[in-house]
C-alpha cells in the first residue's frame, strides 16, 4: 500500500515539475516596447491677445483599443506581431503623442487629456480608426494605415477633422515596421496641425 501511495506521489510531482519547466522556458521570442515620439508642429506666431486651453479626447473603434502592433492580412484578419507591445493601449498612445505635438507649437497655454465632455476653450475630439500595419503578401513588406476622425471646437463653431496617413515599411521586420508608424503618426499630426491652422488660427486672425 506504501508503495502505491509512493508511487502516485513520484507521479504526481513529476507532473506538476514537468508543467511548471513548460511554463519557465518559452520558444516565443522576448518582448520589446517600442515608443513614438511627437512630432514638433510649426503653427505661426502665436496671436498677442493671448492663448487659449486645449482638451484633447481620443477613442478608439472595436479592435484597436490595445497596447498590441497590430497588423491586417488577407481576408480582413487582424492580427498582431509577436514580439512587441506599446506602453500603452493605443487610445493613451495617440492622446499623449497628440498633445505632445500640439504642445510643442506654443500656440497654447495649456494641452491637456480629458473627456468630450471636458468645459475647455477648446475641444479636439478624435476617434482612433485606423493604426495597424496592413500586409499583402505574406513575408513582403507591409504598410502602414493611420487614420483619426473627429471635430474641433475652437469657439468659433465645430468643425470635422481628418487625420490620415500612410507609410511604407522599408522590410518585414519589426523595427522598420515601427519606424514606418512613426512616419505615418508625424504626418497624421501635420496633417492635425494643418487643420487647426486654418479653421481656428486663421479665421481668428481675420
Amino acid at each position: 500500500m506504501r508503495k502505491h501511495l509512493r508511487l502516485l506521489l513520484w507521479m504526481f510531482w513529476a507532473v506538476a515539475l514537468s508543467g511548471c519547466s513548460g511554463m519557465l522556458t518559452s520558444d516565443q521570442p522576448p518582448e520589446h516596447v517600442y515608443w513614438l515620439e511627437a512630432v514638433s508642429l510649426q503653427l505661426g506666431e502665436p496671436p498677442p491677445e493671448g492663448l487659449p486651453d486645449l482638451i484633447v479626447a481620443v477613442s478608439a473603434i472595436p479592435g484597436l483599443d490595445t497596447d498590441r502592433i497590430l497588423v491586417k492580412g488577407p481576408g480582413a484578419r487582424l492580427n498582431y506581431y509577436a514580439g512587441g507591445r506599446w506602453p500603452d493601449h493605443l487610445p493613451e498612445i495617440v492622446t499623449v503623442t497628440t498633445r505632445l505635438a500640439l504642445e510643442s507649437s506654443g500656440r497654447f497655454r495649456r494641452v491637456s487629456s480629458g473627456s468630450r465632455s471636458s468645459r475647455a476653450e477648446w475641444l479636439l475630439d478624435l476617434e482612433l480608426r485606423e493604426f495597424f500595419a496592413v500586409a499583402t503578401t505574406a513575408g513582403a513588406a507591409p504598410q502602414i494605415h493611420v487614420k483619426l476622425v473627429g471635430h474641433l471646437n475652437c469657439g468659433l463653431g465645430e468643425s470635422v477633422v481628418s487625420a490620415a496617413a500612410t507609410a511604407p515599411a522599408q522590410e518585414d521586420r519589426l523595427s522598420k515596421i515601427i519606424a514606418a508608424f512613426q512616419r505615418a503618426m508625424d504626418d497624421a499630426m501635420i496633417s492635425l496641425g494643418g487643420q487647426f491652422e486654418k479653421n481656428c488660427f486663421a479665421q481668428r486672425a481675420q
